[in-house]
């Protein structure tokens, strides 16, 4: 997105001349407070006409670039990468087997990649002026690769969209269509576009050393990013990645809405309730008010975005002064730290807005929790005794089971009761027939 290659590429382009201040505001040691008072006026005078016209709104935007990149960058980031490891641990559940939850487990890898690209160089890169390495890293990983996984993932949600377009029009071929499989090899599709989509921002930087600081490196525009052929690039992103999904899925999401409502009013006019069929339309309707959401976070993120571009901004609001004035603007900049912001808080929070919307993510969440408490043999106490955990394998899935026993004793009690005998002869004998280790072994001691 050009907005974040702007950005980067002249981050001290807001800075103010650290020189300007000091010779306006200069008073020499020698002057009497007579010539002080009458020399306030000229000197006041001198600050107004000299000042350039922007100064107030300068120090507004390093104080906006400071705060987003040191501050709220960096936590938005480190957050949402957490977020997107938890949805990608979730999603990969084989009970979250429907088609939109692998476009969702696609989502959370792309979201994951761009904001880790974006906290390196808010946390690290952009912290190194001059060396070469992560000048590097700028012009050929994190400008290009960012942009990939945000045009990767604005597709897959457009993709998701009409795929849920489909669902609601056509449930039974959709449903006969729309498999995990084909969904899988979509995403692989998708990437592949987003990198050859993406390959000019390869091309628009290179990393110079300034001629007169030795060992101190630099980006620099490239002949290709200075022409008119770039530009035109340029309106075709912005049509591409943000207005036509936009459009998009503006159009989709208001008659999603109206088919929830529909389907709402449809179920308690038929009164399905407790069989498979009324299952399996809950569910298409949790996961079109999840789609939804997701729907609503874009678009309120991105059309701020989609007007940062340096095209459309320019279009709409640099008339009046040159490119060159224009790209070095307050405004203009204030405006990239802005919507940068909000483009990571959009590959943040979906994870949020699962929880929120999505009752059986939840549940999957809280069942995946619970087994890697158990995986690492947490032992709880309770009431003073120790649960052990015993697992036994059976033919498809491997069940655990408690049994509590003395804290110094991991003995099993060889006196119990005629009916506790009869409960462990026939846990054996079905263990047995399944070819599985019984749970308890009786033990051949009579008293």
């Amino acid at each position: 997105m050009e907005n974040r290659t702007d950005i980067h590429a002249g981050m001290g382009v807001s800075d103010i001349d650290p020189s300007w201040p000091s010779a306006a505001y200069h008073v020499s040691s020698d002057q009497t407070l007579t010539n002080l008072t009458m020399n306030l006026s000229t000197i006041l005078n001198n600050v107004t006409t000299q000042a350039p016209p922007e100064v107030a709104m300068e120090r507004l935007s390093e104080v906006v670039r400071k705060i987003s990149y040191h501050y709220l960058g960096p936590i938005i980031c480190s957050l949402g990468m957490i977020c997107n490891v938890i949805n990608f641990a979730v999603l990969m559940q084989r009970q979250l087997k429907e088609s939109p939850y692998t476009y969702l487990t696609g989502l959370a890898l792309t979201d994951f990649g761009a904001l880790t690209f974006s906290f390196v160089f808010m946390v690290i890169s952009h912290k190194h002026p001059g060396v070469y390495f992560w000048r590097f890293y700028e012009a050929y990983i994190f400008i290009p690769l960012t942009n990939v996984c945000v045009t990767a993932s604005v597709m897959i949600v457009v993709l998701l969209t009409i795929e849920r377009f489909l669902f609601v029009r056509h449930p039974l071929w959709a449903k006969a269509t729309c498999d995990r499989a084909s969904a899988k090899v979509k995403i692989l599709i998708i990437l592949c576009i987003s990198l050859i989509h993406n390959i000019p921002r390869f091309l628009c930087f290179k990393v110079s050393e300034h001629p007169k600081k030795p060992g101190f490196y630099y980006l620099d525009s490239t002949k290709f990013r200075r022409s008119d052929h770039y530009l035109g690039i340029l309106w075709y992103y912005n049509i591409s990645i943000h207005f036509l999904p936009l459009l998009i899925l503006s159009a989709a999401n208001a008659y999603l809405l109206y088919a929830v409502m529909q389907a709402r009013i449809q179920r308690k006019t038929l009164q399905i309730r407790n069989n498979k069929e009324a299952a399996w339309h809950k569910e298409q309707v949790r996961l079109t008010i999840t789609l939804i959401s997701i729907i609503f976070l874009f678009i309120i993120c991105i059309i701020p975005s989609a007007f940062a571009d340096f095209p459309i901004a320019y279009f709409f609001f640099g008339k009046e002064k040159s490119e060159t004035e224009f790209r070095s603007s307050d405004f203009y900049l204030i405006l990239q730290y802005i919507a940068n912001v909000l483009v990571w808080c959009n590959l943040s929070l979906n994870f949020v807005l699962y929880c929120a919307f999505n009752d059986k993510f939840r549940r999957i969440m809280c069942l995946t929790a619970r087994r890697w408490l158990s995986k690492l043999n947490i032992r709880t106490r309770r009431n003073g005794a120790v649960l052990l955990l015993v697992n036994f394998k059976s033919a498809d899935r491997s069940i655990t089971r408690n049994n509590s026993s003395q804290t110094n004793s991991f003995s099993l009690q060889t006196k119990v009761s005629q009916a506790g005998q009869e409960l462990l002869k026939n846990d054996k004998e079905d263990h047995q027939a399944n070819n599985s280790t019984p749970l308890f072994v009786k033990s051949d001691n009579k008293d």
